[in-house]
């Protein structure tokens, strides 16, 4: 039989291990990366529905109010990947990777958009965001507008959430 000490010891050493398991896993960076070019594979997807999810995505911002304007990370303990919710992309999946599952990620769908095409008045549209991969896809760390003043009511520093941790992906839909 082993001593309490002992099994305290052990368990504790299973969870750091397990802990840096699951921290590498989120290994993802930020910057951004298109399939087929700088990493992955090509998604062959029609530039048209990579546009229609930057612009169903400031839809959802712009007919939401108040927290309904915020894409919230479901709790997980690990890097998980959620579908954004966006009806009928066609050959487009959007996907947003919590790369911190330690805090409480909450961004605006606004910034999801910008995102994708570098928003409605971006200068950097094509060259620096999602809509730059063209068909082949790809994924970058979502960057909010901290001069947005959503940011800073009281319902959003009281849900103690950050506008940071979170990666979209455009991936090729699954046929159906």
């Amino acid at each position: 039989m082993l001593a309490p000490q002992t099994l305290l010891l052990l368990a504790a050493n299973l969870a750091v291990a397990y802990t840096l398991e699951n921290s590498a896993t989120c290994g993802e960076g930020l910057q951004r990366i298109c399939y087929g070019v700088s990493g992955g594979m090509s998604q062959d997807l029609n530039p048209e529905d990579v546009q229609y999810v930057a612009d169903y995505l400031r839809y959802l911002s712009d007919q939401n109010e108040g927290a309904a304007k915020f894409w919230n990370m479901p709790k997980s303990i690990d890097c998980a990947e959620w579908g954004l919710p966006v009806p009928s992309g066609l050959t487009v999946l959007a996907l947003a990777k919590h790369v911190d599952p330690r805090i409480d990620s909450s961004i605006l769908y606004e910034d999801l958009a910008a995102a994708i095409d570098g928003g409605l008045d971006g200068p950097v549209r094509d060259q620096e965001k999602l809509v730059g991969c063209g068909k082949n896809g790809g994924q970058i760390g979502v960057q909010a507008d901290l001069a947005n003043s959503l940011y800073y009511t009281k319902e959003y520093n009281e849900s103690k959430a950050k506008p940071e941790g979170i990666i979209i992906k455009l991936v090729h839909a699954p046929l159906t």
